[in-house]
C-alpha cells in the first residue's frame, strides 16, 4: 500500500467522538453494538432476576432508503435477524451515507471508546464485512476499511467452569427458564444464539435415543445425543415448532447472569457452560474428533484447546518432582 497512510490501530491514538448525529448520540448506537460484539460481565441490579422473554425477533426498521436496501439485500442472502441489526447499528453509528465514511471516522469510533484489542478486532471483521457488502451492492465506490489493518490478538484458552460453580447453577428453580438454559449448554454444549433460536422440534429421535439436531454456527448440523437432563428441560415443549426462548442473544447472557449471582456465581457468561461440555468430555477420555463434531467446531484444531486445558500430565509431572 505504497503512498497510502495505513491506520494501525495496535498502536493507540486518542480521537474525540464529535456531538450528535442526526438528533441521536452516537455512543447510544454504539453501546447497542457493543452489546453484541462483546460479553458484558457487570451488572448492578442486585434485585432477583427475571428473564425478559421477547416473542418476536425482528430486523430494525430503516431509517433511511439506503438502509432499507441493504436490510432486503441481507434478508435476500439469509442473513440472521442479530447479525443484520448489529451491522445496521454499526452503520448509523458512523452518522453519514456510507458513501461519505472515511477511514478517519471509523477510527475516531473505534477510539472513542475504552475497547480491549479483541473488541476492537471484533468491530473491524463487522466493519470490513459491511463495506464489503456494500462494494458489491454498488452503494460504495471504495471500502475505507481497506486501509485498516485488524489488530493482533492473543488466542483465548477456554474458560471451563468448576464443579462446584456448575453445582449451584443446577440449583436455580426447575420452574426459570434459566435453569433449562444451563442445562443445554452444560450438557449439549448449545451456544446462547442456539438456546435463543432452539425448538421442541430440535428433540428427535434415532434408533440409538433421543438426540437434539441443532444446526449452529457456519450451518454446521449435528445431532447431539440428549443427556437426561436435557429430555427432562426439552420434554415439555416438544413438537413445537416455534422458538421456545425467542430472545436477542445479549439479553439472554444478561438474564442468565443475574441468576447465577442469584445462587452466588459471578463474573461468568453463559459460553463458559459449552466450554464446560467440552471440557468434561475430553476429561472423560471421549475421542476428539466426536467431540468437534458434538460441539459443531469447523475444524478439530479448535477442540485440541480443550484437550490442553483438560491435561493435567504437566501439573502432576511437576508435582512429583
Amino acid at each position: 500500500m505504497s503512498g497510502q497512510q495505513v491506520w494501525d490501530l495496535q498502536e493507540e491514538e486518542t480521537f474525540s467522538v464529535s456531538g450528535y448525529v442526526h438528533d441521536i448520540p452516537t455512543p447510544s448506537y454504539l453501546a447497542v453494538v457493543q452489546d453484541d460484539l462483546i460479553a458484558n460481565n457487570e451488572d448492578r441490579d442486585q434485585q432477583k432476576p427475571t428473564a425478559r422473554v421477547s416473542r418476536r425477533r425482528k430486523a430494525p426498521a430503516p431509517a433511511t432508503p439506503w438502509e432499507g436496501e441493504y436490510l432486503a439485500w441481507m434478508a435476500a442472502e439469509g442473513i440472521a435477524v442479530e447479525t443484520m441489526r448489529q451491522r445496521i447499528y454499526l452503520l448509523r453509528g458512523l452518522g453519514k451515507h456510507p458513501e461519505d465514511v472515511r477511514v478517519s471516522d471509523i477510527v475516531e469510533i473505534l477510539n472513542a471508546r475504552d475497547l480491549s484489542q479483541h473488541s476492537k478486532a471484533a468491530y473491524i471483521t463487522v466493519y470490513k464485512t459491511v463495506f464489503s457488502d456494500l462494494l458489491r451492492m454498488g452503494m460504495v465506490q471504495a471500502d475505507p476499511t481497506a486501509m485498516l489493518r485488524t489488530p493482533k490478538t492473543p488466542r483465548r484458552s477456554p474458560r471451563p467452569l468448576s464443579s462446584e460453580q456448575l453445582a449451584r447453577l443446577e440449583t436455580l428453580s426447575i420452574h426459570r427458564p434459566e435453569h433449562a438454559w444451563t442445562i443445554l449448554g452444560a450438557y449439549a454444549g448449545l451456544r446462547v444464539g442456539e438456546v435463543c433460536s432452539i425448538t421442541g422440534q430440535a428433540l428427535q429421535y434415532r434408533s440409538s435415543g433421543a438426540v437434539l439436531c441443532i444446526t449452529g454456527k457456519g450451518g454446521l448440523t449435528a445431532d447431539i445425543p440428549a443427556h437426561p437432563k436435557v429430555l427432562e428441560v426439552m420434554k415439555p415443549h416438544e413438537g413445537n415448532p416455534e422458538a421456545i426462548w425467542p430472545m436477542w442473544p445479549q439479553s439472554m447472557n444478561r438474564a442468565w447472569q443475574k441468576a447465577a449471582k442469584w445462587v452466588g456465581v459471578e463474573d461468568v457468561v453463559f459460553h463458559q457452560l459449552r466450554h464446560s461440555f467440552a471440557t468434561r468430555l475430553t476429561r472423560a477420555g471421549v475421542d476428539l474428533l466426536v467431540i468437534a463434531d458434538l460441539c459443531r467446531h469447523s475444524s478439530v484444531a479448535t477442540t485440541q484447546r480443550y484437550a490442553k486445558v483438560a491435561d493435567d500430565a504437566p501439573f502432576q509431572a511437576v508435582v512429583g518432582l
